[in-house]
């Protein structure tokens, strides 16, 4: 056969190929066996190979050129050119990874990049010249083992971190497998078989044929929401193609339409007639901090955590499905008192253009007055400076952190005083049950640690509600309207996480909302509502006309049991990531970043584990067009003087880019400035032949500089010392810009390894982000120059940081930035903060850097009591693990060998005294993912039946241990990795309420 007749380079490179063909059929077997729950639906991995495959073997077919090369080099003992390669190879890591400000200087980083080359360079030399004195099978063996560990190490070994690494990982999983290719290859005196030549001839017509379908796969895959984002998250050689193939096909924007703008119109539409009559009520509004829906019991929670709202829900509607804008207290309230999503329009800087509900009613003739937290500003503190001056508009307030029998004593006082010639707006804000958590005697929970002490908690919340509705009702008018709610839910790893701000799944943005009031009978309202809907149905039941600024409806209709049957509600919720709406049953969760939006229907999943995307496409782009009406309308009467495009590119909004990138042609300077900031912000590929041609032709200094800054970062011309690099460090860094402008040039430069703008993000870091700091920085850009930092290794930046660690909100990324900067002088620090850490979800990365920091002994005190307390550390016993601190005599025991997971388990442990213990079980990768049961007996007692939890690890609750010796003998399908007994231990208390009353005095009440 002719066609068979391939050149002995032909044959081999086809070979490689057809052996990338089998690396990423065991790809995408691995990806949909163990990530099989993430995925909608069996098709989904169809597409992957059908999309995805032919973009990743098209993406492979230089390396298999490389590799070929090599091989030939090295086969014809030529073992220097091979070496060659590995000096510009590992030159190449060498400085991928090699920036910070110990290896800005050239003095130190010149040798460095050096030793590496060499180092590389000899072992690839060696390696050229004994290989192939092997036989083939064996040198395949070794390249498919290599390869292994290779994508292993790609897929689970600092994910995220060191993209130079990865990369380099990247290419050595596939130079590795690529020796797999030799079994095909015949003893010397043989000639290459028939079979043989078939395969290379239909690696080459695949890798040809990839190619050709790359674009169409592309363009397919796009439509791919939720298989894009598992790839992307999961796979490491698939994951990659994710990302090629969005260059080649971004994902198209989410457009709205008439029948969507038709929907809000409809949803929205002020009612002519009003459905309740609250004049001359009293309006008693109570919002309880980090409270979930689930856990009330008239919301179906077994314990009965809330027999006060229970009795009020019985008086009046009760909302299945509320939902809170924003799952952090201070926007979640900002938005409930001005009937706007106030999220975005702060980060617009329009609070000055927002009344509050307190405003709204005193101008109709109510008395208002509030108890409430200083945490209710805690997060973006300097967002909220008017609200929190004017005391969102309320003419009494307490603000202070106050215990539940001293709020209910000074709401008595209050109401005792307060005159009763106009009716009452009271808000109440109770804090518990924020965490830390804090079990309460009156209100005991035992059985389950993970909740106990929130549960206790939710009840002394709830026993405080029951006061001040006795409180109300005995000292104010009757007919008093009283409504019970949340600013957010709270999660306990149900996603993976921990309590609240990071996603819009229900366990955040659920709550709980009760309404009692005249005109009200009891009843269950099923479609989705907002919290924001409370402010414009308090207005409408009053017949005061609702400012169409307000983004809330009348709930009017609902309340007393007037709407359609048909009616599917309507909620948006979002974080800085995600966006959530919520239409009948359906919720899209759309991640904002990568644009993949993955459907739910709570009616069958409750628990929203099952994407059904397929099953309902055309639900799905309802919904995503109905997202982008939502964002869009935001800000339209508030920010009016800027375009569509550049108010939601300013708000983060990635879909905008292509529409922001024309408005750097605008006529106006003041738009074309705001454009190129914002194209610096979303750092979108597709805005780059604009930004080229504005950075070279705009008669603007200010937009020609930020088209730079943009283009920088977009990785235009980053070559060290190229002439856009000079340019910006010239012109920026060095000549005087503003503030801005130097941080941002000191943040492009530095995700591409330079530190010359180090000083700047340093200067900025003081200026804005320590204790006390002059200024009120933004969380996002908090982000940035952490990830700057850490991309830095910036030593200098430390002493700062560790400063920082006692901001709450930034403590978590300061953490992981400390420890990708390796400098030892962070560990007693952190060490210190590690052992009265608070915050349950704070401890397990703080110990995690610490043992990259290099603690060991010094960890293990603050590891066994976190170990020990009833809401237990899981990865605890994996981090005592790997710094080999596991022993029998230390209540510990590890198996033998690295990977050896026995079924069973018989060993005598010691502890240090008797007393009620815990025994921690740490099973094989994936435990948490199977049915794998762990049963046994300590010192001759069985221990109950348990299943793993989402870190691998077994809880076993011992009770009192009587000796200092222990037998335990265990057993489960699933293997065992590691034991650790540990004394059970009292949570860490939280900190004395904080003496200070923002209020005016008990006694002086406003007329």
């Amino acid at each position: 056969m002719w066609l068979l007749r391939l050149r002995r380079f032909d044959r081999d490179v086809g070979l490689v190929l057809a052996t990338f063909v089998v690396l990423l059929a065991i790809e995408n077997l691995a990806i949909g066996i163990g990530y099989r729950s993430e995925f909608v639906s069996s098709w989904e991995m169809g597409s992957a190979r059908l999309y995805l495959s032919p973009i990743a073997l098209a993406l492979s077919i230089p390396i298999a050129l490389s590799a070929v090369l090599v091989a030939r080099l090295a086969v014809g003992r030529r073992p220097w050119g091979v070496g060659l390669i590995g000096l510009i190879g590992g030159a190449a890591l060498a400085i991928g990874v090699s920036t910070g400000r110990r290896m800005a200087s050239l003095a130190v980083r010149a040798p460095f990049v050096a030793l590496v080359a060499l180092v590389v360079a000899l072992v690839a030399w060696l390696l050229a010249r004994e290989l192939p004195r092997l036989r083939p099978t064996l040198v395949a063996a070794l390249g498919a083992l290599v390869a292994v560990v290779a994508w292993l190490a790609d897929a689970f070994v600092l994910p995220r971190l060191y993209p130079a690494f990865h990369l380099a990982l990247f290419f050595l999983t596939f130079i590795a497998w690529a020796a797999t290719s030799l079994v095909f290859v015949p003893r010397r005196s043989a000639r290459p078989s028939t079979a043989t030549s078939l395969v290379a001839f239909a690696g080459i017509l695949l890798a040809a044929a990839s190619v050709a379908w790359a674009p169409h796969a592309a363009k397919r895959i796009v439509l791919e929401d939720n298989l894009r984002r598992v790839m992307l998250e999961r796979a490491p050689v698939l994951g990659r193609a994710v990302v090629v193939g969005n260059r080649i096909a971004p994902p198209p924007p989410l457009e709205d339409d008439a029948a969507t703008e038709a929907t809000l119109a409809n949803l929205r539409e002020r009612k002519k007639t009003r459905a309740l009559d609250w004049q001359g009520s009293d309006i008693v509004l109570v919002t309880i901090d980090a409270l979930r829906a689930d856990h009330l019991s008239s919301y179906g929670y077994a314990r009965k955590t809330t027999p006060n709202i229970d009795a009020l829900a019985a008086r009046g509607a009760r909302f299945e499905h509320a939902y809170c804008p924003t799952p952090h207290t201070s926007y979640s309230i900002a938005s409930l008192m001005t009937g706007k999503y106030m999220k975005p329009l702060l980060a617009l800087g329009a609070e000055d253009e927002s009344e509050t509900w307190a405003v709204q009613l005193r101008r109709y003739g109510y008395r208002t007055a509030a108890f409430y937290p200083p945490a209710v500003f805690f997060i973006d503190e300097h967002r909220f400076r008017r609200m929190r001056d004017e005391s969102l508009g309320f003419e009494y307030k307490k603000e202070e952190f106050a215990a539940t029998h001293l709020r209910r004593a000074q709401i008595e006082r209050y109401l005792s005083l307060a005159p009763k010639d106009k009716p009452l707006f009271l808000w109440v804000h109770i804090f518990e049950p924020h965490e830390p958590y804090e079990a309460h005697p009156d209100f005991p929970f035992e059985g389950d640690p993970r909740v106990d002490a929130y549960d206790s908690e939710v009840a002394a919340a709830d026993a405080l509600v029951g006061d001040i509705v006795r409180l109300v009702e005995e000292k104010r008018s009757p007919g008093a309207v009283f409504i019970v709610s949340a600013d957010h839910g709270e999660e306990h790893g149900d996603h993976g996480g921990r309590y609240h701000g990071t996603t819009v799944y229900e366990e955040q943005v659920r709550v709980p909302l009760v309404v009692v009031g005249p005109g009200i009978a009891p009843r269950v309202v099923r479609p989705p509502v907002q919290t924001i809907d409370l402010l414009p149905t308090s207005l409408a039941a009053l017949d005061v006309p609702i400012p169409p600024r307000i983004r809330g409806r009348d709930l009017g209709p609902a309340l007393v049991g007037a709407e359609p049957e048909a009616e599917q509600g309507l909620a948006f919720a979002e974080t800085d990531d995600y966006t959530l709406v919520a239409r009948g049953t359906d919720r899209l969760v759309c991640a904002r970043k990568i644009g993949s939006c993955t459907l739910f229907d709570i009616a069958r999943d409750p628990g929203q584990k099952r994407p059904i995307n397929d099953e309902r496409a055309a639900r799905v782009d309802e919904l995503k067009k109905l997202t982008a009406a939502i964002e869009r309308e935001t800000g339209k009467v508030e920010v009016s003087g800027l375009p569509d495009a550049l108010r939601r590119g300013l708000q983060g909004d990635r879909d905008a880019a292509e529409d922001v990138a024309t408005l750097l042609d605008d006529a106006r300077v003041d738009i074309r400035r705001l454009a190129a900031r914002c194209a610096f912000k979303l750092a979108a590929p597709e805005m780059k032949a604009q930004l080229v041609r504005a950075e070279s032709h705009d008669d603007d200094a200010e937009v020609r500089r930020w088209s730079s800054l943009a283009l920088l970062r977009l990785g235009e011309g980053v070559a060290p010392r190229s002439a856009r690099v000079e340019a910006v460090v010239d012109g920026v860094l060095r000549r005087g810009a503003t503030t801005d402008e130097k941080v941002a040039a000191a943040l492009a430069l530095a995700e591409h390894g330079d530190a010359r703008g180090e000083a700047e993000l340093i200067a900025r870091w003081s200026a804005a982000f320590v204790p006390d700091a002059p200024e009120a920085g933004e969380l996002d850009d908090a982000r940035a120059i952490l990830s700057a930092f850490a991309a830095l290794r910036s030593k200098s930046a430390v002493p700062l940081l560790l400063r920082t660690l006692e901001d709450v909100r930034l403590r978590p990324h300061v953490v992981a930035t400390l420890a990708e900067i390796g400098d030892f002088r962070a560990k007693d620090p952190l060490l210190e903060v590690f052992s009265v850490e608070r915050y349950v979800h704070f401890r397990g990365p703080e110990a995690r850097a610490l043992f990259k920091l290099g603690a060991r002994e010094k960890l293990m005190p603050g590891l066994t009591r976190f170990a020990g307390t009833p809401e237990p550390m899981a990865e605890a016993i994996a981090i005592a693990r790997d710094a080999r601190q596991l022993s029998p005599d230390h209540g510990g025991w590890v198996a033998p060998a690295p990977g050896v997971h026995p079924e069973s388990v018989a060993v005598k442990l010691r502890v240090d005294k008797p007393g009620p213990s815990r025994l921690l079980v740490l099973g094989a990768p994936g435990s948490g993912t199977t049915s794998g049961v762990l049963g046994g007996t300590v010192d001759g007692v069985p221990i109950p039946e348990t299943t793993a939890n989402d870190a691998d690890v077994f809880v076993v609750e011992l009770g009192e241990v009587a000796g200092r010796e222990v037998q335990v003998s265990l057993t489960t399908s699933a293997g065992i990795g590691a034991l650790w007994l540990v004394p059970r231990a009292d949570e860490i208390p939280p900190p004395p309420p904080r003496a200070w009353d923002a209020g005016a005095p008990s006694d002086e009440i406003p007329p």
